[in-house]
């Protein structure tokens, strides 16, 4: 029998985490057919708790060993220094062992361990960069501090050490690629750019009886118009757009409810609703597990992205875009995030910008978006042109063997 390449997936990411049940489980369990893997994946005590059995169970059978670690939140910077060297004594002890050919490294943040597994084994290294991570962190608020200015550059430094000594790179957006080489970070024959895309057996087809049977379960009538968000809510990912479409909605005499899916702190989301003078009978605050995301957006009628705009937003690939078209739902999102304003404009009837210096944006948008019957077949249909998992996983495959082979 030939022996598989041993790769070691290392991120700073949790495996049970939404995004890494749907940006990396459901990639590997398909790249595990020609490469043995190790995944390292920081776990968060809740999450870990409630999805662990299930993702020993999708791996069950695979050419997959999770080595996952307790991720520490506090006190901020040594909790992560410390979750650093416990990735790295990790790493340590199974790659003396196996030897790693490749390391593959999701985002800045664990590159430091990845660079120091690369020079200790030899082995090869894709600095898969998830977006301008330090920028994020300073844009978002969390490195207001004078006391982050170092930590800042710190971690741009290390983002062109891993653009450097990487054997290659991956941009999440066409945008984050143009960028990375206007600025001769890396040259283009060792850069691919490769979206978040979905698997289209969770993200399943729209269904009236789910839809009737999820509304139901929320105490959300037929008639009403949902305005849904997935993901994470702070920071970077401002509720404002989601306050001020359903104001619009109000505006225009639609009867409309507010479906957040999302494992942020619930009070956190309630006293911003609160604060904003929405009404909580119009709003439901749903989290649960990622199998089950696909039947609460069947449930609605509008998908909402919202990053704060900003530099960083170049290298954003909102997962929630394909897994929104997947279901059938038509997205609104501000101008100018990544690559969002190409795929939109590609697509006809797929969704619509907004302008957020422009309020009446809103009531346009909303306007167009529920004036045009939604061909919820041709949604999905865009979201597998591009989006699909399989296409992704391909690109995946063409990298990893071309690195393997030391071809440029």
């Amino acid at each position: 029998m030939i022996k598989k390449p041993k790769i070691l997936f290392i991120m700073y990411d949790g495996l049970t985490d939404p995004l890494g049940q749907s940006q990396v489980l459901s990639y590997i369990k398909h790249l595990s057919n020609d490469y043995s893997f190790d995944i390292i994946g920081y776990e968060k005590s809740e999450i870990y708790e409630s999805q662990k059995i299930y993702i020993y169970k999708e791996i069950e059978n695979l050419d997959i060993r999770w080595l996952p670690i307790k991720y520490h939140k506090k006190p901020p910077v040594i909790s992560t220094i410390y979750d650093l060297y416990l990735g790295w004594k990790k790493a340590k002890k199974y790659g003396d062992i196996d030897n790693y050919d490749l390391i593959h490294c999701r985002s800045i943040v664990i590159g430091s361990v990845a660079l120091l597994l690369k020079n200790r084994y030899k082995s090869k290294l894709i600095f898969d960069m998830r977006g301008w991570w330090a920028d994020e962190k300073k844009e978002s608020g969390s490195w207001d501090s004078k006391i982050y200015i170092p930590i800042y550059l710190y971690f741009k430094n290390l983002e062109k050490k891993l653009f450097k000594y990487s054997d290659h790179a991956i941009s999440l957006t066409k945008t984050g690629y143009e960028e990375i080489i206007s600025k001769n970070l890396k040259p283009a024959n060792r850069l691919s750019v490769i979206p978040t895309c979905v698997d289209f057996n969770i993200f399943k087809p729209f269904d009236n009886e789910i839809r009737k049977s999820i509304r139901s379960e929320l105490n959300i009538e037929t008639n009403d118009t949902v305005i849904i968000y997935s993901g994470s809510l702070g920071g970077n990912y401002n509720i404002d757009i989601i306050i001020n479409l359903y104001k619009a909605s109000k505006k225009l005499n639609i009867n409309t409810k507010i479906l957040i899916l999302s494992h942020t702190d619930f009070d956190y989301i309630s006293s911003e609703i609160k604060k904003n003078k929405i009404s909580i009978d119009d709003v439901r605050i749903k989290s649960c597990n990622y199998s089950d995301v696909h039947r609460y957006l069947i449930a609605g009628d509008i998908g909402v992205i919202n990053y704060k705009n900003s530099y960083s937003t170049i290298g954003r690939s909102p997962t929630k875009m394909g897994e929104y078209w997947a279901c059938g739902l038509p997205v609104l999102c501000e101008i100018n995030t990544g690559d969002v304003d190409y795929f939109i404009n590609k697509y006809n009837n797929s969704g619509y910008l907004i302008d957020t210096d422009d309020s009446g944006s809103y009531n346009t948008a909303l306007t167009k978006i529920l004036s045009h019957a939604t061909n919820k077949n041709e949604l999905r249909d865009f979201a597998m042109d591009s989006f699909d998992l399989l296409k992704g996983v391909a690109i995946y495959k063409i990298v990893y063997d071309k690195v393997l082979n030391g071809k440029k």
